[in-house]
């Protein structure tokens, strides 16, 4: 008999995952670029101030359609793969559609399509919604959210597909993360002076900014009965979300990290766990000066034993709303495989206090629990945790 509920509630888990980004156009590639085959190699598709491109209308009257990503195939792609290592089809889908949600984060949802028509005078209107286009591919009745928090979104889209499982009927919740970076991101970061020279350096005293990069990445989440009677591969469950906001400033977190350690303590009371059941931490880790030390600090106390601490943006560029799902996703991977995911180009790590490990390389590590934080403009702050299970049969 399988334990189907957790403190009375039905559960969510992870069967499936499909992705595209600054580093890997797949899942297998993700996995193994996770663990260290990549080295300290830059990523040209991650865009920093050196490779930044001042796009002109003049720039733009000179690009085809086929050379601007199609946000809609982009993330269609990403959702079949995870379909198809979930071991779910089409077929599957339509008997149960009306327990089938959609979930997922964006905040550039076809403006490159929107940008393109404007500047070659062609009809300026969006395309179709994304929601619209898997409807016409995939049998989806149940809930279809779009979250668009900024940087935080991912994780709340997370935190939504979990209450999807536990709180109504849904059998499946198509969870994902998409962002093609635009030119108008490309002059907002720049102006905020918030690109950094080389990219992403998380936690590095030669941290100086963030590199942008685009990403399409969706999990399969499952009634944890419905999984298991289907044999599906289980990777991973999520167990609880937090989320806060420290009203502090529009753009800086609050320096003492007030948000981040609420979101944390409530994702961890919610997951009916304590902060010592967590080893591993996938941090939001934005290569800032302000956002890492805020950060650190803010793990440093509400985790007073050791914990592994990384973050994965120095690979990806910042994926703004995708961030927390491609995040998520590598957290799974992690949890799943039993390993601390290294930090890339952390030369001269930031000072930090001594419960905090910055892995420099993948190091074996054995945990049950994973967190997995996401902090945004505007103070919205939000962390995700997420269990290994051994699978059951039932």
């Amino acid at each position: 008999m399988s334990n189907s509920k957790l403190n009375g509630q039905r559960r969510a888990v992870v069967t499936g995952i499909g992705v595209q980004c600054a580093f890997a156009d797949n899942y297998e590639q993700f996995r193994s670029e996770l663990r260290g085959s990549t080295g300290n190699k830059s990523h040209s598709r991650v865009i920093t101030l050196e490779n930044l491109e001042r796009t002109t209308q003049q720039d733009y009257q000179k690009i085809k359609t086929k050379s601007l990503i199609d946000f809609n195939e982009y993330g269609l792609d990403s959702l079949k793969e995870a379909m198809k290592n979930a071991i779910l089809s089409v077929n599957d889908l339509e008997e149960i559609k009306h327990k089938v949600g959609l979930v997922y984060s964006t905040s550039t949802e076809d403006t490159n399509t929107f940008l393109y028509r404007t500047y070659s005078e062609e009809e300026s209107s969006f395309g179709t919604k994304f929601s619209e286009y898997v409807q016409d591919a995939i049998p989806i009745n149940g809930k279809i959210t779009v979250c668009d928090s900024s940087c935080s979104a991912g994780g709340i889209a997370a935190g939504k597909a979990l209450d999807l499982i536990r709180y109504s009927d849904h059998k499946i919740v198509l969870l994902g993360g998409i962002e093609t970076i635009t030119v108008m991101q490309h002059s907002g970061f720049s102006i905020l002076g918030a690109l950094g020279t080389k990219g992403s350096q998380p936690f590095s005293n030669l941290r100086d900014g963030v590199g942008l990069g685009n990403a399409s990445v969706f999990l399969i989440v499952e009634e944890y009965e419905y999984a298991l009677n289907r044999e599906a591969p289980i990777l991973g469950e999520i167990v609880g979300y937090g989320i806060s906001n420290d009203a502090y400033h529009i753009t800086a977190p609050h320096p003492e990290g007030i948000g981040a350690k609420l979101a944390m303590q409530r994702a961890i009371e919610e997951a009916g766990i304590t902060a010592e059941d967590i080893t591993y931490i996938n941090a939001h880790g934005t290569g800032t000066p302000t956002n890492d030390a805020m950060e650190v600090l803010a793990i440093s106390e509400v985790f007073g034993h050791p914990v592994h601490v990384s973050s994965i943006k120095s690979l990806t560029g910042h994926t703004l709303s995708a961030a927390g799902i491609v995040e998520l996703a590598a957290t799974v991977a992690a949890m799943h495989e039993q390993y601390a995911i290294p930090n890339y180009k952390l030369h001269q790590p930031m000072e930090h206090m001594e419960n905090i490990v910055f892995p420099e390389e993948a190091i074996p590590l054995h945990y049950h629990y994973a967190l997995s934080n996401s902090f945004a403009f505007g103070g919205n702050c939000v962390s995700v945790v997420v269990k290994k299970i051994t699978q059951e049969v039932s």
